[in-house]
């Protein structure tokens, strides 16, 4: 009579010693985070690295730390959006900027993903008398 096999052959026993010794080194391997994460993380919320067998690291990080994050690049791309636009609006030379503001920050409320340059092209055709406009001006028909 043949002797029963077991389905699956298993090469270590003591796969839960080398878990906990991954653990034990993972802690003692501890990385100083810069100081504006330092702010946001608590002694409680600390990220883990793990590296797996390819020497490739892992981490797992608390949810608040990745909003924190998330919001962070969400600020910096408004900011961005918003120096290029000012941008934008000096090259086409306005009368007066903060009234080409206002109407370029109206147009954002209703499409933020627009694209700056023809934000301030549609501006420009829409309100003429709020840009100085050099193709038309000649200081000689109109004297001052």
């Amino acid at each position: 009579m043949a002797t029963p096999k077991p389905l699956i052959n298993h090469i270590k026993q003591d796969n839960l010693e080398i878990l906990k010794q991954a653990i034990i080194e993972a802690k003692n391997n501890t990385i100083i985070l810069p100081t504006p994460l330092n702010k946001i993380i608590d002694e409680e919320s600390l990220p883990y690295c793990f590296k797996d067998s390819n020497n490739e690291e892992y981490y797992l990080l608390p949810s608040h730390i990745i909003k924190t994050l998330l919001e962070s690049a969400k600020k910096l791309q408004r900011d961005k959006y918003l120096f290029q636009l000012e941008q934008e609006i000096h090259k086409n030379m306005p009368i007066d900027f903060e009234d080409v503001w206002c109407i370029a920050i109206k147009e954002i409320g209703k499409n933020f993903q627009k694209d700056p340059k023809r934000l301030i092209k549609n501006i420009r055709k829409r309100y003429p008398y709020l840009f100085i406009d050099f193709q038309n001006f000649n200081p000689l028909q109109n004297p001052l």
